[in-house]
């Protein structure tokens, strides 16, 4: 929509019903009418032509005094804020009809190509043109331009300006109408969309919240622990001690903020998957790929993680088999891609369209509730365009393909 101080007509009036109302009108009256825009240039097509008018404007030299007068008579009707009807140069009588929304001139109703017995009161709006009254076959035609009195010319053109600029104001405020409309919808769906981000963070903070009682005694036992598996050279022990210790050291100090450095987030997941491949032993494989280069760059907390633990719970655990993880990173223009993909047996295209929806989060135990977090964070703090991509051919061993998409800004 236009600006309302730069409004154009096409963006008010829908140029097919205005076509169709010009016909009718033009069989009512039997008058020619076209309809130009601010500038004089037709946006309808010619409607009851008069052949005189049409084979005059055959000539270059009548043409461009046709045209003079269409856009005088235009320009005259914008002045005067009302219909002006007016002698064209070859002594027909023509009016034009300005259009106006608030005020402003946006285009032009053209009418006329009649003559009459009694115009001596109208203005000529150019010099009679000469020449054309020695061509037989356009004065043959000028015999049978309709002739109506001046007074129903004045009529229906005063008719016509009050019905057109009528029926345009009203288009254009059911055209302010439905965009307010369409902005308190957009409105009330960012509302809704803020709120469930809130939420969803809250489940993130509570979740926190759950390895923080008491943390100084917890590091405390883990820590002897650790003391005491090295003693006992229980390097295993030792191992899984301290990738857990620095795990909850990670989710103490950044679950009260909304973004994390990939550098952290992928250390969060070494420490992870180190755990998980003692746990599950050569039931599972993974590897990482993530070029040091990015780990400055933001994405949000315990993303890469979830994304993992969810992979590892559907394609690892729940197949005798086991499975393979992997996690990389690659740059695409100014974005960063960081994957998680495993060899499980997929996930159907309805239930990705669900999780991704949020319908999933409605039903925890779809366990999609951590994915749908994601894209809705992905979407609150870069924008639609960041959703989470879930690729996946729903067939044994094909896998699943989950890809987080962030703006590359290194900070």
């Amino acid at each position: 929509m236009a600006d309302k101080n730069n409004i154009h007509i096409e963006d008010v009036i829908d140029v097919k019903e205005l076509q169709n109302l010009q016909d009718n009108w033009a069989k009512a009256t039997n008058l020619a009418f076209v309809s130009v825009d601010c500038n004089g240039t037709p946006i309808t097509n010619y409607s009851n032509f008069t052949p005189f008018c049409e084979k005059l404007r055959e000539f270059d030299e009548f043409r461009e005094k046709c045209h003079y007068c269409d856009a005088c008579g235009g320009r005259k009707a914008k002045r005067i804020g009302k219909a002006y009807t007016y002698i064209c140069h070859a002594g027909l009588i023509d009016f034009a009809i300005p259009i106006m929304i608030k005020g402003q001139y946006v285009g032009a109703i053209l009418a006329g190509q009649v003559t009459s017995a009694d115009f001596q009161d109208l203005r000529q709006i150019a010099p009679i043109s000469e020449g054309w009254q020695d061509n037989e076959e356009l004065m043959e035609l000028y015999k049978q331009v309709t002739v109506m009195p001046v007074e129903k010319i004045l009529a229906v053109a005063q008719i016509l300006c009050d019905s057109y600029n009528y029926s345009v104001e009203k288009q254009y405020a059911n055209k302010v109408d439905a965009e307010l409309r369409e902005k308190d919808l957009k409105l009330i769906k960012e509302e809704k969309l803020r709120i469930e981000m809130e939420k969803a963070l809250r489940e993130i903070e509570l979740k926190a919240l759950h390895y923080q009682i008491n943390p100084h005694f917890l590091f405390n036992v883990l820590n002897t622990i650790g003391r005491l598996a090295f003693f006992e050279n229980a390097k295993m022990t030792e191992d899984v001690v301290y990738a857990f210790s620095d795990m909850m050291r990670y989710i103490l100090r950044k679950s009260s903020q909304p973004l994390s450095s990939l550098g952290d987030e992928i250390a969060y997941v070494v420490n992870y998957l180190k755990i998980q491949k003692i746990r599950l032993g050569s039931r599972m494989q993974y590897t990482i790929d993530v070029p040091e280069e990015f780990y400055a760059v933001k994405l949000p907390f315990l993303s890469v993680t979830t994304i993992v633990e969810n992979s590892i719970k559907h394609a690892v655990e729940n197949r005798a088999s086991g499975g393979t993880i992997q996690v990389r990173a690659h740059r695409e223009g100014k974005d960063l891609y960081v994957d998680v993909i495993d060899d499980g047996d997929g996930i159907a295209p309805e239930k990705i369209t669900r999780i991704l929806r949020g319908d999933a989060y409605k039903n925890e135990k779809e366990g999609a509730v951590g994915i749908y977090n994601i894209n809705s964070r992905l979407t609150h703090y870069f924008g639609h365009e960041y959703a989470l991509m879930i690729e996946s051919e729903n067939k044994p061993s094909m896998g699943t393909k989950v890809t987080i998409k962030v703006p590359l800004k290194i900070q």
